[in-house]
């Protein structure tokens, strides 16, 4: 069944799509600056309903809130130790690994999460 497309959702993945990979707090306060009536609960609600129907991506990066990325393509992502900064990562060569692992372990492999961290440019020139 096709999921309806309410004023409300299209407001909520466009503040998705205009902030880098933000918590579901940060779109709140987002969109509190030009639509003060939508409420906390349902841009939760609409943002997991975005995960579940593959509309965005659901980020659970460890000791961090959740974040959304509205980019479902296959992609990882890194993150940096000092300022939270999350930045997408391209890697080519991990596309054939579903198949290697199904060869060493029958496992069907449906999807991974990768998870990179480090200390990205703006923070390692302040530690520097």
């Amino acid at each position: 069944m096709q999921e309806r497309q309410t004023r409300q959702k299209s407001i909520i993945y466009d503040a998705l799509k205009g902030l880098d990979h933000p918590t579901a707090t940060e779109v709140y306060v987002r969109l509190q600056e030009t639509h003060p009536t939508i409420s906390r609960a349902t841009v939760f609600r609409v943002l997991g309903g975005f995960a579940q129907n593959g509309r965005a991506v659901e980020l659970r990066l460890a000791g961090k809130d959740v974040r959304y990325d509205y980019n479902v393509e296959q992609h990882y992502h890194v993150h940096c130790k000092e300022c939270g900064r999350v930045a997408d990562i391209f890697l080519p060569v991990l596309s054939g690994i579903g198949e290697e692992i199904k060869m060493a372990s029958g496992f069907s492999v449906e999807g991974c999460t990768v998870e990179f961290f480090g200390v990205c440019p703006t923070c390692k020139e302040k530690i520097s």
